[in-house]
């Protein structure tokens, strides 16, 4: 399906630009599978958490309409069950003493008792997932980042995008860019 999802500002010239900037960063190496708005799903070889690294230094500095470039470790359907499972299987590799938060961009449905589709609140949603991670919970400065995102694939379908993240690996680039000029250092 996917494994990388790019945003970018939005506007038709702003996706080209970014287009021809992922196509010539990683050539044959990854091709788009959707795009709507200023969201690019792309499909890449190899670990997408090295490539999301390697483009966001490739960009880093420059100009380009990227906002964000993060790594997907499962797509599943956006029902609460099928996203807690994929997180329960991603948290042992959170270590014990080690801090998360869940970061949630969309909504996630259930099956009401009468078979029909209800979509959650997200806060629910969360409170649900956490659940299932015995970790501290950090929301200002977590070690990791457990990260659900709800995209659009072909004819408007959804899906859940997964990932257990690094907060630097949600980092704006502009917050980079602007780092650099400034001499700051720039945290998750």
């Amino acid at each position: 399906m996917f494994n990388l999802i790019v945003i970018h500002e939005p506007g038709p010239d702003n996706w080209r630009w970014a287009r021809n900037q992922l196509r010539q960063l990683l050539g044959a190496e990854g091709k788009i599978v959707a795009s709507y708005q200023s969201v690019m799903l792309y499909l890449v070889e190899g670990d997408p958490h090295q490539v999301a690294d390697k483009l966001r230094e490739s960009l880093r500095g420059g100009g380009t309409p990227i906002i964000r470039v993060i790594p997907v470790d499962h797509v599943v359907n956006p029902y609460l069950d099928e996203v807690v499972e994929v997180v329960k299987s991603m948290v042992v590799r959170i270590p014990q003493n080690e801090s998360f938060r869940i970061t949630l961009q969309g909504h996630l449905m259930v099956i009401d008792p009468e078979g029909r589709r209800k979509v959650m609140h997200s806060i629910d949603s969360i409170r649900e997932i956490a659940k299932y991670v015995d970790r501290p919970v950090n929301l200002e400065n977590p070690d990791w980042v457990v990260y659900v995102k709800v995209v659009k694939v072909l004819r408007g379908r959804r899906v859940a995008a997964v990932s257990l993240l690094k907060p630097t690996e949600l980092i704006n680039l502009r917050d980079l860019t602007q780092a650099e000029g400034s001499g700051e250092e720039v945290s998750g």
